[in-house]
């Protein structure tokens, strides 16, 4: 049985509380794996497969298709089972999934493999972060969110490091096998961890989620979140296709230059919260679309250490966005419960930004070129950012500290 902690959590040190979120963090950042470690892959997927630029972007839009149905309906699953058992099964599903997909051999069941993965991937977020709240002690709860949070950067980093050690050994579906097995070890031992279990989910509510689907700055920040998430993540998952087919760099430096371009990115948050705390949140969201868009259209037309340079200058500014949003997502004024807010507009931003602009990308890339794709999501993304100025300044409902 899960063991039960014998003091009440608010008196709890944060030291005690670590183990359980040293491996909710692992498993995170597993979970973020399994979802990106097809960017690096995708160049030989592509070759291997015979595939157009925009079957291979479609793979994100497949992911981020169930990663969207299932963390709106992951409450219903951690209502019946409790937070621990959704984890452990998401984990597990997800390297189960990623076992049979190393065994497809036709585009439609990889397809269907991407979508089932989104499927099992979407359910750790909600009961992954309920966990951390009721782990850690409230005094202590915004540097356990922190701590959980460095799982995607890191993942952004190694996920290339890892996939060019793989693709030297073996190919792309054996390291699909052998990612699936290391994740479902993972989800075993953590189901037979001491880690205690932290109760069951509450099942959705849909009289809410209307009255926060009617509010129009929802949306605004829907969009503006599916921008930000194009920049990072999305742009994040084409750059080694990009790079490869447009630039005919070998895919092991490709690799290696993405990860190393991400480093950035786990200590950049940082500086974008502190500048949304000294400035203004919303004026640093504006500020990040604009600018990451100016320099993401100069990638699609630059080359050799031109190009390297916006490579790594591009990620430093984008992360900066999320810090300030997620303050102004949770800030709820007229929209609703913060926590309800965000489990609403995530999951659109992700299927809009992390899904739709990398299918968008790889077709314009059949049509014309990767890097004119590259170039049009960094003018969406200047557009998007001013035109919310715009209705910002026309419509400002937001508290004084947004």
């Amino acid at each position: 049985m899960s063991a039960v902690p014998l003091i009440p959590r608010e008196y709890q040190s944060f030291r005690s509380s670590l183990p359980g979120l040293f491996y909710l963090t692992i498993i995170f950042l597993t979970n973020f794996f399994s979802r990106i470690i097809f960017a690096p892959f995708l160049p030989v997927i592509e070759r291997d497969m015979g595939l157009s630029h925009t079957d291979s972007g479609s793979f994100f839009l497949l992911i981020s298709a169930g990663y969207f149905l299932s963390i709106l309906s992951s409450g219903f699953v951690s209502s019946r089972i409790s937070h621990k058992r959704t984890i452990v099964l998401s984990t597990i599903g997800n390297g189960i999934i990623l076992c049979l997909m190393s065994l497809s051999v036709s585009l439609y069941g990889l397809r269907f493999g991407l979508f089932c993965l989104g499927l099992s991937a979407g359910l750790y977020l909600p009961s992954g972060l309920a966990s951390i709240s009721r782990l850690i002690s409230p005094g202590y709860l915004a540097r356990g969110i922190a701590i959980h949070e460095l799982a995607p950067n890191i993942g952004f980093v190694l996920v290339p490091l890892i996939s060019t050690f793989l693709l030297t050994q073996l190919s792309w579906s054996q390291s699909l096998l052998v990612i699936g097995i290391i994740l479902i070890c993972i989800g075993i031992i953590y189901d037979f961890s001491r880690t205690s279990n932290v109760g069951y989910g509450k099942r959705p509510d849909f009289t809410s989620y209307m009255n926060i689907l009617s509010n129009r700055e929802f949306w605004l920040l829907v969009v503006m979140f599916s921008l930000a998430i194009c920049s990072t993540l999305g742009l994040y998952t084409m750059l080694p296709l990009f790079l490869v087919a447009d630039h005919t760099i070998d895919l092991t430096h490709a690799n290696n230059i993405i990860a190393l371009s991400r480093i950035s990115s786990v200590l950049m948050p940082i500086v974008g919260g502190w500048a949304g705390d000294r400035f203004s949140h919303r004026g640093v969201m504006m500020f990040v679309l604009v600018g990451g868009g100016l320099v993401t259209i100069p990638m699609g037309f630059v080359e050799g250490n031109l190009l390297l340079f916006f490579i790594f200058l591009q990620p430093m500014v984008t992360v900066c966005f999320f810090p300030s949003a997620f303050a102004v997502l949770t800030n709820t004024g007229k929209i609703g419960d913060g926590s309800m807010v965000v489990s609403l507009c995530i999951p659109m931003a992700f299927l809009a930004g992390g899904g739709l602009m990398p299918t968008l990308i790889g077709f314009v890339g059949d049509y014309y070129s990767l890097s004119v794709g590259f170039a049009l999501t960094g003018i969406i993304c200047c557009i998007g950012g001013l035109l919310s100025a715009l209705y910002w300044q026309k419509n400002d409902t937001f508290s004084p500290q947004g």
